[in-house]
C-alpha cells in the first residue's frame, strides 16, 4: 500500500512541476529561450526515463496546462498491469479530462514512460467496448 501511494504522489509531483516550468516559459520569453529545455531535462530525467518518451522541447503551451486536470479529478486510480508497470489514472468528470500514466519499474526504481488521456469508448453505436486512449510523450 505505502509503494502504490509513493507512486501515485510521484505522478503527481512530476504533473504539478512540468505544468509550473511549462507556465514560467509561456509568460517569461527570455527564461524559455535561455533555461527552461534545461530545467525540464532536469525534471524529466528525475522522474522519467528514455529519451523516445520525452517531447522535443518538453514544451507543450496548452492553457490550461496539460495535466491541469490532475488537480481536480474526482478519483485516482492506480492499476498493477505487471511486476514491473503500473497504471495510474487521474479520473475526471467529464471523462476526456482522465489522465492516466504508465511507469515501468528499472534498476529498482519506478519512472513514468508516457502519459495517456482518455478518449472514449470504441464502442460503434454500443454502450460497451474497448476504452480508447491517446499515448503522449512526457
Amino acid at each position: 500500500m505505502e509503494e502504490t501511494l509513493k507512486i501515485i504522489e510521484k505522478c503527481r509531483v512530476f504533473a504539478q512541476q512540468a505544468d509550473a516550468l511549462e507556465a514560467k516559459a509561456f509568460e517569461d520569453i527570455p527564461y524559455r529561450d535561455a533555461h527552461f529545455v534545461d530545467d525540464f531535462n532536469k525534471l524529466f530525467e528525475q522522474y522519467a526515463y528514455g529519451k523516445q518518451n520525452r517531447t522535443i522541447s518538453g514544451l507543450n503551451f496548452r492553457q490550461p496546462a496539460r495535466y491541469d486536470h490532475i488537480n481536480t479529478c474526482d478519483k485516482e486510480v492506480i492499476e498493477q498491469v505487471s511486476k514491473t508497470r503500473y497504471y495510474v489514472t487521474f479520473e475526471g468528470k467529464p471523462q476526456w479530462k482522465t489522465i492516466r500514466f504508465v511507469l515501468d519499474k528499472r534498476q529498482g526504481e519506478w519512472k513514468l514512460i508516457r502519459s495517456e488521456n482518455y478518449l472514449g469508448i470504441a464502442n460503434h453505436g454500443k454502450d460497451r467496448g474497448k476504452e480508447v486512449w491517446t499515448k503522449n510523450k512526457l
